[in-house]
């Protein structure tokens, strides 16, 4: 049975896994002597190996040594340790791409990859395919009977570094998939595609080849975006075959991967494949400082709108370096109020990344948790007191989800692809619902990220961030959520694209139009702002606006909320507009939802719905977060800011980190509660 993906999912797991990704083969016998006494002091579980190690495990073709890692497996366990390994097919070894040339992936210049880095072989090749099966078949025999193996994860980080291949295997497959959609039928092809534009009409499957976008000029927005579902739908079928062998071999397995990157559907049958998503956080590419905590609580939060809580087989734990930067090095307690922000975002279990900074190759200066000389220092120091506070702590977030009072509209791959496609040189739907997440972020109210399919139950305030490309599917979702009391609010440009990638040929927002009681009668770019400026004129005060205006025609039961001044032609026509809907209603805003826009649309929420912070007393720069089930809530207070803060009138409660009483706190930098709360 296909297992519905909702942000509010908790993972399955029974146990709060707390560990790092270790690398034996990188070291000698002498330098891993302590590593297993090191980490059960440190507070770990489980370590996570194997996922470069294909060429130790497998020499030559057909000659497996699994030799190491079953010493080391055995040496961890009786420490208390065990390990999840991973099928090893992101480095396929050389003698593999010796033999068979064809498995490397191919650029849209036609220019094949090398070997020497990762991600080189192609998902699309038979042979790579066929021998990724092999190696994960011989290693799930080998480990199946293992009682300190508990699980897997698939490949690593796939799509990372490259997505987009045009290998001879990818002409192939690309074609299949074609088939496939459109159940053989080439004139339906043509029609989605609307190839009649610039002679396009294809005459058969077999005439298809990849797009190679800007070779000559601009390719059709409709066949990029089958293309990109394509990338999904191959390396779905990659993972799959993996699956399908670690769970014939040990049922009793867990299985993730550690994604999230481009071209991949995590709320399709990727996901559906897994026991739970992972998701690696590294919150230092992010070089503001200040702006860091809301650039990681998006990045997490958008991470469970795929499918819910998560694992995290990698978070940061120092510096990382590789080609032409370097990141700031963490400061004291900044390492484990990161790792908290993660837990209070959704994660169920966190390794760091790595256990010892590797000496040699591309990621020489990517810093774990031990230096070059393996000598631990104050980031092992804090990451032990964070293993031992995850002792009493761990067992209690499994189970709960995330509070989220504000919804904005994230995580679906297609319509990310599609902007892509063809942007205008506009922001990104992402772009912006981080931008919008920051914002409420930074006042401190429950915001997550929440696709229109998801279970919208709960939420006060839900945000749809400029999807250009919407599918019909989820209008009566939204207008379930709305004649429940919701305050749906839609921005500029959504649902002007249909499910090809094609622009509709209604009038704007097309099939939203009952919803929000306005249609578009004229739309454009602003270019230049500062030359031809626009505002809007909200109840208490007018805001410039970037980007796009659309004039809005009214329609039976629609409201003005605001009107356009700055250009003779919009003057105090219509900008945004209201449409009550049972107990709630639905606002729709004709130009993008800057920080300034969403200032003035504040009230309307807050009036609607009684929206607030979760916690109205809490000080500039300290991030509140709740995880919750039916029994209790766990409060996160998190300093953010360089210095002490004083938290009063704290929730009642136990603090699970300090085992003080609730009252008044003081945090200094970095530092953080947690308050258990039984409802």
């Amino acid at each position: 049975m296909t297992r519905k993906l909702s942000h509010k999912n908790p993972t399955n797991l029974k146990t709060f896994y707390y560990g790092a990704p270790y690398y034996p083969e990188h070291w000698d016998a002498a330098t891993r002597e302590k590593d297993p006494e090191w980490m059960a002091a440190a507070g770990f579980n489980v370590v996570r190996m194997a996922e470069f190690a294909w060429d130790l495990m497998e020499p030559r073709e057909g000659e497996y040594n699994f030799a190491l890692f079953d010493e080391t497996i055995a040496r961890l366990g009786e420490k208390g340790i065990a390990t999840f390994l991973c099928t090893p097919t992101a480095t396929p070894p050389r003698w593999l791409t010796c033999a068979h040339p064809d498995v490397l992936r191919v650029d849209a210049d036609g220019v094949p990859m090398q070997h020497g880095s990762r991600q080189h072989a192609c998902p699309s090749s038979p042979v790579f395919r066929a021998y990724s099966r092999k190696i994960t078949q011989a290693m799930a025999e080998h480990f199946a009977g293992n009682p300190y193996v508990v699980g897997w994860q698939t490949d690593n980080e796939l799509n990372c570094h490259f997505s987009e291949c045009h290998c001879a295997n990818c002409q192939s497959a690309f074609r299949e998939f074609l088939r496939e959609k459109y159940h053989g039928d080439i004139g339906a092809l043509n029609a989605a595609w609307g190839t009649a534009f610039w002679a396009l009409t294809f005459g058969s499957f077999d005439e298809i080849q990849t797009p190679r976008n800007g070779k000559p000029a601009y390719a059709n927005p409709a066949q990029l975006l089958d293309y990109a579902r394509f990338i999904s739908w191959n390396v779905t079928r990659f993972q799959h075959e993996q699956v399908e062998i670690l769970r014939a071999a040990n049922p009793q397995w867990f299985i993730t991967h550690n994604g999230t990157f481009r071209h991949i559907d995590y709320r399709g049958e990727f996901t559906q494949d897994l026991d739970f998503l992972g998701y690696d956080v590294y919150p230092f590419f992010d070089a503001d400082p200040t702006h860091r905590p809301l650039s990681q609580a998006f990045n997490l939060d958008h991470a469970r709108a795929w499918s819910g809580n998560f694992m995290v087989p990698e978070q940061q734990s120092g510096p990382g370096g590789q080609g032409n930067y370097f990141h700031d090095n963490p400061e004291p307690g900044e390492i484990r109020r990161m790792a908290y922000t993660s837990i209070a975002h959704g994660a169920d279990s966190l390794l760091f990344f790595r256990w010892r900074t590797c000496r040699f190759g591309a990621e020489e200066y990517w810093c774990g948790i031990l230096d070059h000389d393996n000598v631990p220092r104050r980031r092992y120091e804090e990451i032990k007191q964070l293993g031992q506070e995850l002792k009493a702590l761990g067992p209690e977030v499994l189970g709960t989800h995330v509070r989220v009072d504000v919804g904005v509209a994230a995580a679906d791959m297609a319509v990310y692809d599609a902007h892509e496609a063809l942007s205008l040189g506009l922001p990104s739907p992402w772009q912006m619902a981080a931008l919008i997440h920051g914002f409420f972020c930074k006042r401190g109210y429950a915001v997550g990220c929440v696709h229109p399919a998801d279970d919208l139950s709960g939420l006060k305030a839900y945000i749809i961030p400029h999807w250009a490309l919407f599918n019909p599917e989820w209008v009566p979702n939204l207008t379930a959520f709305v004649e429940n009391g919701g305050t749906l609010v839609i921005g500029a440009r959504t649902a002007t694209k249909d499910w090809n990638n094609n622009v509709i040929a209604a009038t704007p927002p097309g099939v939203l139009t009952p919803l929000v009681g306005a249609r578009v009668s004229e739309y454009g770019r602003q270019n230049a702002p500062d030359k031809r400026p626009l505002s809007i004129n909200f109840p208490k005060a007018k805001v410039a606006t970037q980007h796009w205006y659309e004039l809005l025609e009214v329609l039976p039961g629609g409201a003005v909320m605001a009107r356009w001044e700055g250009r003779l032609h919009l003057d105090r026509k219509p900008a945004v507009m209201m449409k009550k809907l049972g107990a709630g209603a639905a606002l729709y805003v004709g130009t993008y939802l800057t920080e300034e826009v969403l200032e003035q649309l504040l009230p309307a929420l807050q009036e609607r719905n009684a929206l607030a912070p979760l916690w109205p007393a809490a000080p500039e720069g300290v991030h509140v977060v709740v995880r919750e089930n039916d029994e209790k809530r766990l409060w996160f207070f998190i300093n953010n800011t360089d210095g002490f803060v004083c938290l009063e009138n704290i929730p009642e409660g136990e603090d699970l980190i300090n085992k003080r009483l609730t009252g008044k706190f003081y945090l200094k930098r970095h530092e953080l509660a947690v308050v258990k709360q039984l409802r």
